[in-house]
């Protein structure tokens, strides 16, 4: 599965309104050119006329459509080399009457034939970046900008490990994920406290991910269950996204924040659901939580933790919360 659906339907909009900005501005630079030069006027006329009278002999058929049509094709070509010349004499590009389309190989219409064209794969993976950042609330989350200085030399915690140590390896782990993502990638399991960069880790891997053309869904915990329960029981709104499917078939689903959400009996059923088929089907996850192994297990059970510790790779984050860091030095 790619893409979220209101992903391809903001593409298409952009499209859209890409192809008729492309037309109007030709129509307005078309009726400057006739106006100071009106022998085009004339010569596009008779090019509609020469262009209609070929399809009617086409359709007409007969013995004398074949010189009919070779004839207006003779007429047609002379009316275009006599435009271009009139042109060439105005100072004018060949293609000032042409549509200038932002992408000529499609039109903007994002296709060819059947197939997506270039120009509608990067405008995908650009919205779908966008929208990463617009679900997490926070834009800029790379592995550039992921900052070990926060994180401190010495031994500290309950762990007695060095954190920027530790912090290093998880940042050259993600990236290293990140860089050799596949649809049939292992899934990854952030462990820690709050402010240690789970979220940071999870984004930046997510934006490499769809910089490589594949679909991401980025959501928290909270978000995606509430999804799924308004949907399992007809309270969406008249919104027709299958989540399900959606959070179910993407090539990578990265669950921020596990734990935050309001515990039901449906949250941590549609929650086995999801891993347990994503496990089944070989489809790549990435889930941070704050909780350890004990308070996993007692909110969501033996069923969902041992799939977290044997189908996921655990990564431990350590340090000291940096946005307190940053907020009070």
């Amino acid at each position: 599965m790619g893409y979220a659906k209101e992903i391809y339907q903001k593409a298409q909009r952009a499209l859209d309104e890409s192809r008729a900005a492309a037309q109007q501005d030709a129509q307005r630079r078309r009726a400057a050119l006739y106006a100071e030069l009106p022998q085009l006027g004339e010569i596009e006329r008779e090019l509609s006329a020469t262009g209609l009278a070929a399809a009617q002999a086409a359709i007409g058929g007969g013995e004398d459509a074949a010189k009919l049509i070779e004839r207006l094709r003779a007429r047609n070509l002379a009316l275009q080399e006599r435009r271009a010349e009139i042109l060439r004499n105005a100072g004018r590009p060949a293609d000032a009457l042409a549509v200038r389309y932002a992408c000529p190989v499609c039109q903007d219409t994002g296709y060819i034939g059947q197939k997506q064209c270039a120009c509608l794969q990067k405008l995908l993976r650009e919205l779908a970046c966008e929208s990463l950042g617009d679900t997490s609330g926070m834009r800029d989350c790379r592995f550039e900008n992921f900052d070990l200085a926060y994180y401190p030399v010495e031994p500290c915690g309950p762990y007695n490990v060095v954190p920027r140590r530790a912090m290093e390896k998880v940042l050259s782990t993600c990236r290293e994920y990140a860089r050799t993502f596949s649809p049939k990638s292992e899934s990854l399991l952030f462990l820690g406290g709050t402010g240690l960069g789970k979220t940071h880790l999870s984004l930046a891997i997510s934006y490499e991910v769809v910089r490589k053309s594949y679909g991401v869904v980025y959501t928290t915990a909270p978000r995606l269950l509430d999804k799924l329960q308004a949907q399992q029981f007809s309270r969406n709104g008249g919104d027709d996204t299958d989540y399900q499917a959606l959070a179910g078939e993407c090539d990578l689903l990265v669950i921020d924040d596990l734990g935050a959400e309001f515990s039901t009996s449906f949250s941590v059923a549609a929650l086995y659901n999801l891993i347990n088929s994503r496990i089944i089907g070989h489809r790549p996850t990435v889930i941070s939580t704050n909780f350890d192994e004990q308070v996993l297990r007692e909110r969501y059970g033996d069923r969902i933790l041992s799939r977290l510790l044997c189908a996921y790779r655990p990564m431990q984050f350590y340090g000291e919360d940096i946005r307190m860091l940053k907020r009070y030095g």
